[in-house]
């Protein structure tokens, strides 16, 4: 008895790093410092930074001029509609392209192909660049915000929809094609049912996306907040700027919490 107690409470031998783990970690570090040194990285960048004079007009914030109508809520609920619209369209493009992306849902290994290479090019191409050139095309407003964001949206959800398919458990669609079912109603009922909460989950995700991105576009000309910020900073309105991101923050936070709340709900 009392061996069997003995033989119960040994530890198990912690296992050792391997020497490729050594010899890993110390690459990356001598990369990581040769990359600094290339780029002229230095610490006491941080410190020069706050003695710059431009942070003297930071503040005092006017507030009356911030809380303005026209100044900054008008612009703030266009970024909302381009957010919204983008999210919608983006997500809604999104699901037959996901399942069209994994292997467990795919018609055919063409189309799983070509749908892959295709989100690949898309992916590749920053939202950014996209926002600059269908402003371009299109011309500077939230029409062309939109639908940056909207490729954007795509892009993202895409690829985190297709790997959610792929973990899906894929004796349902086993079952539901051994009974004669065709492709599009076996994976309707086979495999939404199980993905959708995650779907949902993702979708309140790309919004908080898009809320931020579209501050970033409106740099660009592609309407929203973002173009007032770009216009106050282009005209050294520091403290005009502070009060901007200030209830940006704060609306980001709010969004952000109320999106966590309701996606443990659903996962």
């Amino acid at each position: 008895m009392s061996d069997t107690a003995a033989a119960v409470t040994v530890r198990p031998r912690k296992p050792r790093p391997q020497i490729r783990s050594y010899v890993l970690v110390i690459a990356l570090a001598a990369f990581t410092l040769f990359a600094a040194r290339q780029i002229g990285f230095r610490w006491g960048s941080f410190i020069d930074m706050w003695t710059n004079p431009l942070w003297d007009r930071f503040w005092p914030v006017p507030w009356d001029w911030v809380f303005n109508r026209h100044n900054v809520f008008d612009p703030l609920i266009e970024t909302f509609q381009i957010a919204i619209i983008s999210t919608v369209i983006g997500c809604s493009l999104a699901l037959p392209i996901g399942f069209a992306m994994s292997k467990l849902t795919t018609p055919s290994t063409p189309v799983f192909w070509v749908s892959r290479f295709v989100m690949n090019i898309v992916r590749a191409i920053p939202d950014l660049l996209w926002g600059k050139l269908l402003v371009t095309a299109i011309g500077i407003g939230a029409f062309a915000g939109s639908w940056a964001l909207t490729i954007f949206s795509l892009a993202v959800m895409v690829k985190l929809f297709s790997e959610t398919v792929d973990a899906a458990d894929p004796l349902p669609l086993e079952a539901a094609r051994a009974a004669g079912g065709r492709h599009t109603p076996a994976v309707r009922t086979a495999v939404l049912p199980d993905v959708f909460p995650a779907y949902v989950a993702y979708a309140l995700y790309v919004f908080e996306l898009n809320i931020r991105a579209s501050l970033v576009l409106g740099l660009v000309g592609a309407g929203g907040i973002g173009r007032v910020v770009e216009t106050q900073r282009s005209t050294f309105n520091f403290d005009r700027l502070l009060g901007i991101l200030i209830i940006m923050f704060a609306i980001v936070i709010i969004i952000e919490q109320i999106s966590v709340a309701i996606r443990k709900r659903l996962v």
